[in-house]
């Protein structure tokens, strides 16, 4: 827009273009956060320890849903806006450990379980401290 009308005209479109994107991604994530939240505190009959929005890697794809720790699995739930919606259960009696890391090696919001087999399972979260800790009392309940 800037090329063709003038900076003024892009910036301002620029800034338009950003005010709209931000408040559908607003909604839309309200939207998915109502769909997903396990209500009532219980996933699938099994009482919540601890719930978010997440990205799953699986492969070269990050799946976009719900990540729900109960005391027994480590579950994601991925939004239908996704290729692969395959659900993901994780017993924890299959987890060796929960650390943190940086997503793309900058960003601190990574999640990484690795598995009693060496597998590791890779998540973007909100408040990776709070899940690492969840994870790692409710594995030791477990």
């Amino acid at each position: 827009m800037g090329a063709t009308r003038g900076l003024t005209a892009g910036l301002a479109a620029g800034a338009v273009s950003g005010v709209l994107f931000g408040v559908a991604m607003g909604v839309f994530a309200s939207v998915q956060r109502a769909r997903l939240e396990a209500r009532d505190a219980q996933f699938e009959g099994e009482p919540v320890v601890h719930q978010g929005p997440a990205n799953h890697w699986a492969e070269n794809e990050a799946r976009g849903g719900w990540l729900v720790l109960t005391a027994s699995r480590l579950a994601f739930r991925a939004h239908g806006f996704n290729v692969g919606n395959a659900p993901l259960n994780l017993p924890l009696t299959n987890v060796a450990q929960a650390e943190s890391t940086r997503s793309l090696g900058l960003i601190p919001n990574g999640l990484r379980v690795v598995l009693r087999d060496g597998r590791a399972e890779r998540f973007v979260v909100n408040g990776q401290a709070a899940w690492v800790s969840a994870i790692t009392r409710a594995h030791g309940s477990s």
